[in-house]
């Protein structure tokens, strides 16, 4: 399958990210900086990296949303690995020599998934929530997404942030919190037992242990307002032809997402939750999430962005900075 120490001329020109639409945050002058001591504290000591999660409905602009944190990493001169494209590429998930090293590979920044795009996690994608005639109860889904999350953890964030690389993910344990809940609920479970097996599967709680540091969600008026996007989804190659893709289970799915349970789980593991107006367009999605994050890294997240009432009380084309 080639090196995957990314050192053949297709890595090292930028790690592509053309699997996603990435490819233009892809920057030579970006990946080849000498920024190995960028996360080097005053007394030598490593900095443990940032853990950011970017979760939310279907169609939502939660690829956006990564986007637009990518693109501030790259202005900051940040080295950003790919690992969905390596994992497509290479059908497994990288591990820390593919992305930490001396003198390289180096990088800043790694973007990863849930569900992975290798082993459990294509299983996930390609058979268990995959429309077809098949139906996979949710305690299956529980357990699958909290295994594929224990190896991606263990394998590829934990050691990652250890080594001061910032992680940049879309979704997290909150997906399951949410979509898994409101399956266990139409398929008649109770809903206090379900939860109670969610945070305790050892893959749910290992990133528990582990917990993002800044959980971001973008939320919207009204479910109704995806059913164009999820349309748009439907006739190209993002489709992931999957079983919650539909408005009626998004619309469902909306109050769990704004729901103080959810915030409550998140806050207690002393997570940072923040939330985007996705309803205002993708502009103005791109810059709350920029806005959110130099928050963040500045020490102070911006009031409005601390409820789902705050941000969807807001009515102006963008939040300003």
């Amino acid at each position: 399958m080639g090196d995957k120490n990314l050192t053949n001329p297709s890595f090292e020109e930028g790690v592509s990210m053309s699997s996603r639409g990435l490819d233009h945050y892809s920057d030579k002058g970006a990946v080849n900086a000498d920024i190995r001591g960028s996360n080097i504290s005053s007394n030598g000591e490593i900095k443990k990296g940032m853990f950011v999660v970017v979760d939310g409905l279907d169609g939502i602009g939660k690829g956006e949303i990564e986007r637009a944190l990518v693109a501030y990493e790259q202005m900051k001169g940040k080295a950003v690995f790919d690992s969905i494209s390596f994992s497509k590429a290479y059908e497994e998930l990288p591990e820390l020599n593919n992305f930490w090293g001396v003198p390289r590979p180096h990088f800043n920044t790694i973007i990863t998934a849930e569900p992975t795009y290798a082993w459990i996690g294509k299983a996930i994608r390609e058979e268990i929530t995959l429309r077809n005639l098949r139906d996979y109860p949710a305690r299956v889904q529980v357990e699958t997404y909290s295994n594929d999350r224990l190896i991606q953890m263990m394998r590829v964030v934990v050691p990652a942030l250890n080594h001061g690389i910032n992680v940049i993910q879309s979704r997290c344990m909150a997906s399951t919190l949410t979509y898994q809940l409101l399956k266990s609920r139409d398929e008649g479970e109770e809903e206090s037992k379900i939860l109670e097996e969610i945070l305790n599967h050892p893959g749910n709680r290992y990133q528990s242990e582990n917990r993002p540091d800044l959980l971001i969600i973008p939320t919207i008026e009204s479910a109704r307002q995806l059913e164009e996007r999820l349309r748009e989804r439907g006739k190209n190659e993002k489709d992931d032809r999957s079983m919650f893709e539909n408005v009626q289970f998004q619309e469902r799915l909306k109050p769990l997402y704004e729901s103080g349970m959810l915030r409550d789980i998140f806050e207690k593991l002393r997570t940072k939750v923040s939330y985007i107006n996705a309803g205002l367009g993708i502009e103005s999605s791109r810059g709350q999430a920029v806005d959110i994050y130099k928050g963040f890294l500045e020490g102070e997240v911006k009031e409005i962005y601390r409820t789902p009432e705050s941000v969807l009380g807001n009515t102006s084309d963008r939040i300003s900075s």
